[in-house]
């Protein structure tokens, strides 16, 4: 379920002049954001989500422009939104931050990274229990798994939630821990580490530069507040921790190239 918090965000078209102040008296810009749901539609397979043109137009141009720095935030692994995003010169960031690619170097959480075969015996498990619910799938992303229920028929849903539930307090050895997603059930590692975070490591080497950030989950609500002195944008109709929402992804493309309009004329 969506997480409860006060639904104060506003339309980003309403409070589109107060947005272009902000975004035209900036003295740098991080851009960052999530992939699925914002730069990419919501598919009903995971595997066929793809980048807009117009997301991928959009991206390119902030990342040209003078004092900007562009990411890309994802609960996908590393390898994989890269390769879907596709542009050179960002920071990206997979498994919620528990991989980070900045230029050449890669790094994973140190804790993240003991538990592959925990994640890996996780899975293994949950293919065979899960087995006989169509419409699921299991999702190992080395250092965190994904259960997704998308296509599974609704009487479904709250059996396939239990068996993870129970999947993940058997064999998790206590060191996993299980996050609701739209219509997904996470498994992670145990450690305190989220997008959040990962955007406030990053400002560290932008201070005086604006934030901004753009999701369309609850896993995003984190990376919300690490951005509250900066532009948060929701993707969406839920409540949200954001400050502003553009109701539907289909929006996205034409509401954020105006930030980059904005940012880049002179």
């Amino acid at each position: 379920m969506p997480e409860q918090v006060p639904d104060s965000t506003r339309p980003f078209g309403v409070a589109r002049e107060e947005i272009r102040r902000r975004v035209e008296s900036a003295e740098g810009l991080l851009f960052c954001t999530d992939f699925d749901g914002t730069l990419a539609p919501i598919e009903p397979e995971p595997d066929d989500a793809e980048i807009t043109p117009e997301n991928k137009t959009l991206l390119r141009r902030i990342r040209e422009a003078e004092n900007t720095r562009v990411a890309v935030i994802s609960g996908r692994a590393l390898a994989d939104v890269s390769e879907r995003v596709g542009l050179e010169g960002l920071t990206y960031a997979g498994n919620h931050g528990l991989e980070l690619r900045r230029g050449e170097r890669s790094v994973v959480h140190p804790i993240a990274a003991k538990h592959r075969e925990r994640i890996e015996r996780i899975c293994t498990i949950l293919e065979s229990r899960l087995s006989g619910i169509e419409g699921t799938h299991i999702e190992n992303k080395t250092v965190t798994a994904t259960v997704h229920y998308r296509n599974a028929p609704d009487d479904a849903i709250r059996d396939v939630r239990d068996i993870v539930r129970s999947v993940v307090s058997g064999a998790g050895d206590g060191r996993l821990r299980r996050t609701d997603g739209k219509e997904i059930v996470e498994i992670r590692p145990e450690v305190r580490w989220n997008k959040g975070m990962v955007i406030s490591l990053l400002a560290e080497d932008y201070p005086n530069w604006l934030p901004v950030y753009v999701g369309d989950d609850t896993t995003d609500e984190s990376a919300f507040r690490s951005v509250a002195e900066g532009l948060s944008v929701y993707v969406g109709e839920d409540r949200s921790n954001a400050t502003y929402r553009i109701p539907a992804q289909a929006e996205v493309s034409s509401r954020l190239t105006s930030i980059a309009e904005w940012y880049t004329t002179d």
